[in-house]
């Protein structure tokens, strides 16, 4: 396995349908390109910038400010496994490779090909599973993150230094948690599978490949897969608003990581709002869990 080059800019479009998907697709990339600071990050555990990996178990404690950065677009790829983009982008482009296809789909065609041959390359489901059950393992996680998106939405009216105070453990507890977690090798990972949903998605928002499907959106074609998993367009749409709403909240934690007693600013609407639409999404999904004040962690598989 190579480090891959960085992978082109998403383009975005005023107004677009799906402008704030593809507005966290694009920050998730801008994070995982940052090709030059993520292969000194990786140095001295068994990786070079372009030479083969070597897989060393997760750091004992500790996490550089780079792979803590990682963590934030990896969960936005878990949760839009869970959506299930990329199994249905794994379906479609099988379809189409065994001519069960047969409407006309336009240019599309050939991205849907690129996407079928390049197969072998691309890490299998339970592969990714794995790598999403190792970095944000459930329930640990979402009790941890649940802790810190409350502790951000009570200080939107301002705070007290013991407001600060939790919030700074809620910071702390999580990053530990992380810390244990994201590894090289999902630092590494993160970044193939975050190209691969640019590449999925770069044919699955096509109408005329929709219209193929009888669906006329996005979401409704995800949820053809979906549907055997009992899992609608509704509930697809739920796991993507959570993944774009928990990348904010990671990305912020990942720059206020072991600040004492941090002063968020009330005016931050972005970082608020979407530590309230993570825990909004977590209660509409039934997934949600009561935070806990001092997680017993569960012990880590070894790394093969």
């Amino acid at each position: 396995m190579r480090l891959a080059p960085p992978p082109a800019d998403v383009c975005l479009y005023p107004g677009h349908e799906h402008a704030g998907l593809l507005r966290s697709l694009s920050l998730a990339m801008s994070v995982l390109g940052e090709r030059k600071a993520l292969a000194l990050a990786l140095s001295g555990t068994g990786f070079d910038e372009l030479g083969a990996i070597d897989l060393p178990p997760g750091p004992a404690g500790g996490l550089d400010r780079v792979r803590l950065r990682a963590a934030a677009p990896l969960y936005f790829a878990a949760k839009l496994e869970d959506a299930g983009l990329l199994p249905t982008a794994e379906l479609i482009a099988g379809l189409f490779a065994s001519g069960a296809i047969t409407q006309p789909i336009g240019p599309v065609a050939r991205m849907i090909n690129d996407f079928w041959r390049a197969r072998r390359e691309r890490l299998s489901a339970d592969e990714r599973a794995a790598i999403y059950a190792r970095a944000v393992e459930p329930p640990y996680f979402d009790r941890l993150m649940a802790a810190l998106c409350e502790a951000i939405v009570a200080q939107a009216d301002g705070s007290d230094i013991r407001e600060r105070v939790v919030l700074e453990t809620a910071i702390d507890a999580l990053v530990e948690f992380l810390s244990q977690r994201v590894d090289p090798m999902a630092a590494m990972a993160a970044r193939d599978i975050v190209e691969n949903i640019n590449q999925a998605l770069g044919f699955m928002r096509d109408r005329m490949l929709q219209a193929a499907f009888g669906v006329q959106s996005l979401w409704s074609l995800v949820a053809i897969a979906g549907d055997a998993r009992g899992q609608g367009a509704g509930p697809v749409q739920r796991h993507v608003d959570l993944g774009r709403a928990g990348q904010t909240v990671l990305l912020w934690l990942a720059e206020h990581a072991g600040t004492s007693a941090p002063l968020l600013d009330p005016g931050d609407f972005e970082l608020i709002g979407a530590a309230q639409r993570w825990l909004s999404g977590r209660i509409e999904s039934g997934t949600a869990t009561a935070p806990m004040d001092m997680p017993v962690l569960p012990a880590l598989p070894a790394v093969a």
